[in-house]
C-alpha cells in the first residue's frame, strides 16, 4: 500500500499506526457509538479489552471472547461429553483443534467446522449448550452456510461435497453427486445466495457452482485464469448486504464482486507484503454496513476494506494472545455485528464486536 508516497512493508506496529487507519480514516464515516443490538448471548466487550484502532482512538472492533471447548461458553459435562469421552478415550474431549468454516443461524448457535476433528461444532452460546452434527461422515468440513430456515451446508473438500442438515443436526441430502459421483474437485466454500440457490466455490476447478436445494446445477461461473471473473485456487465466498457475490481469489491475490449470475462488477487487492495487500488471502466476510473482512493467513491478521477496495481497518498480529492470531483462515459476521475469526493454529473461535454508528456509517 502507498501512504503519502512512501512503500511501506508488512509490520503489525506499523499496521497499528499507519496514518489514515489509526484516526482519519474512520471505517466509512464509522464513529463511536452504541454496540450494535445482540441477542444476550454474548457478553458485552470488557473494559480494557483489545480494540482497534487501539485507544485513544474510537474503537470500531473490540475482543470479546474466545472459544475453544464447551466450557468457554458455560456448558457443563453432559450426557453428550460422557459418550464423546467414551468413544473418543478419557484424554479427548469435545474441542475445537483447526477450526475453518463458521456460520450462525437465526438463534445465534455458532456452527464451526472443524478440519482437525473431521466434525462440526454447535455451540449454543444463549442456551450454554453443545451438540455436534449428527451421523457426521466428514473428511474435512472447510465452509460452513446456513440458509434462511437454519438448514446447515457443510463443504467437504475431502468428501467432495456439501452435506445439507437440519436445524435439528440431522442429516438431511447431500448435494453435489450425481449418479454417485462428485461433481467437485475440492469445494472449499459455501454460501446461500438471495436468489435460493446454493453456491460452492471449487478451489481447485477454479469455479463457482450454483445448485437448487435439491442440488440441480443451475450454472457454473468462471474457470482458471486472471481476468476478470476468472480465478486462480478461489477458497472462500460470500453474498453482502448488497445481494453481490464476494470471492477470495486466492492466488490472483484479490478480492473479486460479481452479480450471482456471475457478471463482473469489480475486484480489488494485488499481491505484497505491505500493509492492504494479500499474500495467503482465506475467508471473507461483510458486516451489516457493507465494510469487508478478509483473513490474511500469512500475516496473521483481518484486514477491512470499504465495498469498493479502500483499506480502512487492520485487526491483529502474530500470536496467541486475545485478538492475536496464527494463521485466520475463515471468517464470518452475524446480523448483530459480532466478527467470528477462526484462528486455526492456535485452535480457537475469536469473537469481535463491530462498533457501529447509529446511523450505520
Amino acid at each position: 500500500m502507498i501512504i503519502h508516497g512512501i512503500r511501506r512493508r508488512w509490520s503489525p506496529e506499523r499496521a497499528r499506526h499507519v496514518p489514515g487507519l489509526a484516526g482519519a480514516l474512520l471505517l466509512g464515516g464509522l464513529a463511536l457509538g452504541a454496540i450494535a443490538a445482540g441477542d444476550g448471548s454474548w457478553p458485552q466487550p470488557a473494559p480494557g479489552a483489545p480494540s482497534w484502532p487501539p485507544a485513544p482512538d474510537a474503537a470500531r472492533i473490540t475482543y470479546v471472547a474466545s472459544i475453544t471447548e464447551p466450557r468457554d461458553i458455560g456448558a457443563g459435562p453432559n450426557v453428550l461429553g460422557r459418550i464423546w469421552g467414551f468413544i473418543a478415550g478419557r484424554s479427548r474431549r469435545p474441542r475445537v483443534l483447526r477450526p475453518s468454516g463458521l456460520a450462525t443461524d437465526s438463534a445465534g448457535r455458532l456452527i464451526v467446522g472443524d478440519i482437525e476433528q473431521q466434525m462440526v461444532h454447535v455451540f449454543d452460546v444463549g442456551r450454554r449448550r453443545y451438540s455436534y452434527l449428527d451421523a457426521a461422515p466428514f473428511a474435512s468440513p472447510v465452509g460452513v452456510a446456513v440458509g434462511p430456515d437454519d438448514t446447515i451446508y457443510v463443504a467437504d473438500s475431502g468428501r467432495r461435497c456439501v452435506f445439507v442438515y437440519g436445524r435439528d443436526g440431522k442429516r438431511r441430502r447431500t448435494l453435489g453427486l450425481v449418479n454417485g459421483e462428485a461433481i467437485f474437485v475440492r469445494p472449499s466454500g459455501v454460501a446461500y445466495g438471495p436468489d435460493g440457490l446454493i453456491y460452492v466455490v471449487d478451489a481447485a476447478a477454479a469455479t463457482i457452482t450454483a445448485l437448487t436445494l435439491d442440488g440441480r446445477v443451475v450454472r457454473t461461473i468462471g474457470r482458471r485464469g486472471s481476468e476478470p471473473g476468472e480465478f486462480n485456487y478461489p477458497t472462500h465466498l460470500t453474498f453482502g448486504p448488497d445481494g453481490l457475490l464476494y470471492v477470495v481469489d486466492a492466488m490472483n491475490a484479490r478480492v473479486q464482486v460479481l452479480q450471482p449470475d456471475g457478471t463482473f462488477v469489480r475486484a480489488f487487492g494485488r499481491r505484497g507484503n505491505g500493509t492492504g495487500d494479500f499474500d495467503k488471502p482465506k475467508g471473507i466476510a461483510l458486516d451489516p454496513d457493507g465494510h469487508v473482512y478478509v483473513a490474511e493467513g500469512l500475516h496473521d491478521v483481518v484486514q477491512v476494506f470499504d465495498a469498493g477496495g479502500r483499506l480502512l481497518l487492520v485487526v491483529g498480529q502474530s500470536g496467541e494472545g486475545q485478538g492475536q492470531f496464527a494463521f485466520p483462515s475463515n471468517l464470518h459476521v452475524d446480523r448483530a455485528g459480532r466478527v467470528y475469526v477462526a484462528d486455526a493454529l492456535n485452535g480457537r473461535v475469536q469473537v469481535f464486536q463491530y462498533v457501529s454508528r447509529p446511523d450505520g456509517d
